[in-house]
């Protein structure tokens, strides 16, 4: 591998650099496993894949926009946490508790591991920074320690290029001189509130008849799951659908897009939409609306753009205050829907079996947010809720309204629900 020994964050990357002076910006993939491994095992898995991945050996260095970096750093361990639980325990306050613990951004690697051994069954959390990946690289990372425990093995990759760069975009050069570590902000690593995670997972019959009829109506299961939380969140609130829109803030990956592979780095893009369907309009029409709303960004100039117009929070000498007071008001959402989509994984690993995957998980920097992340592994859909104060029920009630939907040749009216 050729190791870079700095480089200038990209543009998305320093918008993540802002965030982790005023909270942390971490998240979590999580892979539930039939079968165990040693400790040790995990352990050396963990070191493979970690030189894999060239972004899972930086710390971050530099204090403004123009000197900001990363510093690659040689033998750095990903720490790895070994829990021993009883069978069937859930794992929801292990990760609430390893969310709400920040990661020094100044100390590499910046991400961290658990793992929680059972009898027969493996659990194993995955939380990073995410200013070096997203939650498709989080997801390829635990392929690739599954892939080394099962005896196969993987080559190491070129170092990945900031998202301006794949993009066309030039990136400015850091200057030449070496930078101390970048000092954190006063109690910038004090534990966040707490976090609340819940998790529902689909059938396998209920998954496959949202893929049909997604595919039928000529949209996506994104779309469908974008218009059911409307609606389930409107019930829930008990609010007229016509007082205020539902903002939804999605991340949209820029891998299928630019033709990019399974390299570890943050290569998404972000798009807030509100959503104000009217009574009379209909389930599957509104997903589809959905749908078209999300492909209009779907294209490499649009990414350029959307980079472009971020750029100007870092060109024109703003104080971090400001910055962070754009991002806050420019985000501002409801809900942000973070999708995996239908991960074509195997889930066969010698010893091991991969049985599902969850998330991603995190907090954004709205408090009043919710988080809901999902996952398509082997034929099954699995939804997860992270918030500070997440709606009780709201996993349920998607469910149902997915279930409605799926289960009538009608397309329903939006009041019907």
């Amino acid at each position: 591998m050729n190791k870079i020994k700095k480089r200038a964050l990209g543009t998305n990357e320093k918008v993540y650099w802002v965030l982790d002076q005023k909270t942390t910006t971490q998240f979590a993939v999580v892979a539930e496993i039939d079968g165990n491994m040693i400790d040790n095992a995990w352990r050396q898995a963990l070191n493979t894949v970690q030189k894999r991945h060239p972004n899972l050996s930086f710390r971050i260095s530099g204090n403004d926009y123009a000197t900001v970096q990363f510093n690659h750093v040689d033998n750095c361990e990903i720490p790895l946490t070994v829990i021993y639980s009883q069978s069937g325990e859930s794992w929801n306050s292990v990760l609430e508790e390893a969310l709400s613990t920040p990661l020094d951004i100044t100390v590499a690697p910046l991400a961290k591991a658990v793992l929680i051994q059972q009898p027969g069954k493996s659990v194993f959390l995955f939380i990073t920074n995410h200013s070096i990946g997203d939650g498709m690289s989080a997801a390829v990372f635990i392929k690739d320690v599954l892939t080394v425990l099962s005896g196969r093995t993987i080559e190491n990759l070129l170092p990945i290029s900031t998202l301006d760069e794949l993009a066309g975009l030039s990136l400015k050069e850091i200057e030449n001189e070496d930078l101390n570590g970048f000092k954190q902000a006063k109690g910038h690593l004090l534990p966040r509130p707490t976090i609340n995670i819940e998790r529902l997972k689909l059938s396998s019959a209920l998954t496959r008849k949202l893929i049909d009829r997604a595919k039928s109506e000529k949209t996506t299961v994104h779309g469908a799951l974008s218009a059911a939380i409307v609606i389930a969140l409107n019930i829930k609130c008990g609010a007229d659908l016509q007082e205020q829109p539902v903002r939804i803030l999605h991340p949209l990956s820029a891998r299928s897009t630019l033709g990019l592979g399974e390299d570890y780095g943050l290569l998404v893009s972000m798009v807030t939409l509100p959503y104000t369907p009217l009574p009379h309009h209909q389930f599957w029409d509104f997903a589809k609306d959905v749908r078209q709303g999300i492909a209009s960004t779907q294209t490499a100039e649009w990414i350029k753009a959307d980079i472009n117009a971020t750029q100007g929070l870092f060109n024109n000498g703003l104080d971090l205050d400001t910055v962070v007071g754009a991002l806050y008001a420019g985000t501002a959402h409801e809900v942000m829907l973070t999708n995996l989509g239908k991960l074509a994984f195997r889930s066969d690993y010698g010893n091991l079996k991969l049985a599902s995957l969850w998330g991603p998980m995190v907090l954004t920097l709205h408090p009043l947010a919710q988080t809901i992340g999902v996952a398509t592994f082997n034929g099954e859909l699995t939804l997860s809720l992270t918030g500070l104060a997440p709606s009780q029920s709201l996993l349920e009630a998607i469910e149902q309204i997915i279930e409605r939907v799926c289960n009538t040749q009608e397309d329903l009216q939006i009041c019907e629900f």
